[in-house]
């Protein structure tokens, strides 16, 4: 990344005056925080049929440029770019979801994340899983709690492996994975298979979030939730395009989509529901 995409992609995470010479672990925990807060975690792009490229020009285009968001593949790998043309050295890790899972059953090794080294400590970085992203790199220790700007977490070591764990009532697993390297081809197949896997939620389900100092926002299909740092909760339904259109503008900062996408989200959202009234 030269130093004129670095300098759009500060600006696009309102981090342009952000002293890029400071301290590599406050400059990582600042830029950790305010990218999903101006970032979204979407996957518009498989819900309407088409595969997300993660060739690095396309990803910074999308996000940065068209100011789109993305999913783990793009968000990370972006972060990464940027990391290192700020003298990080990052390493790529593919992790297995158990989020929504309370016994820790896996699925495949399907979630991009990274991790860093900053004066000998090891730390996870991740800014892209959606309702659960991490607003903050974590420790690469186990045993301890780590408060973040958004919650309180923590990595359990289970069979050799590291499992990351939010509190809410109860301590919930949201992953687990080892620090084995992985390579842009796996990357490749592990994105084609969430974009156009039969059994993917990717391309079934409508998912956006994104997160700020106050609460985490989702739209899951028509249904927006609100969580908020304090622990109340809110719901509502969107009932039509123009709704989910203002929605997508003030909540998720996507106010740049074309009507034609715009359209094909609305339509595959109806034919969801469609889809659910005769199952009922």
């Amino acid at each position: 990344m030269d130093n004129q995409e670095l300098k759009l992609y500060l600006k696009r995470i309102g981090a342009e005056n952000t002293d890029v010479n400071e301290g590599k672990l406050k400059l990582l925990k600042t830029l950790h925080q305010l990218h999903p807060k101006h970032i979204t975690f979407e996957n518009i792009d498989p819900f309407t049929g088409k595969t997300p490229s993660l060739q690095s020009d396309i990803i910074f285009n999308k996000l940065v440029q068209l100011q789109r968001g993305g999913y783990c593949y793009e968000q990370n790998s972006l972060f990464k770019n940027v990391l290192e043309s700020l003298g990080f050295t990052i390493k790529m890790h593919l992790a297995r979801v158990v989020w929504g899972s309370k016994d820790g059953t896996g699925t495949a090794r399907s979630h991009m994340m990274l991790s860093t080294d900053i004066e000998g400590v090891k730390y996870l970085v991740d800014v892209g899983f959606g309702s659960m992203t991490l607003t903050s790199p974590m420790v690469l220790e186990t045993g301890i709690e780590q408060e973040t700007p958004n919650g309180l977490f923590r990595l359990v070591d289970t069979d050799g492996f590291y499992r990351l764990e939010v509190l809410k009532d109860e301590w919930l697993p949201i992953y687990k994975f080892s620090l084995e390297e992985v390579e842009f081809s796996d990357l490749e197949m592990a994105n084609w298979y969430i974009a156009t896997g039969p059994n993917s939620v990717f391309n079934q389900f409508l998912m956006i979030t994104r997160v700020d100092e106050e609460a985490r926002y989702a739209l899951f299909n028509s249904t927006l939730t609100v969580r908020w740092n304090d622990g109340r909760k809110e719901s509502s339904e969107m009932t039509d395009q123009d709704q989910l259109t203002l929605l997508l503008k003030n909540h998720f900062n996507l106010d740049h989509l074309s009507n034609d996408l715009l359209g094909k989200i609305d339509s595959k959202l109806k034919g969801i529901q469609a889809h659910f009234n005769v199952a009922q």
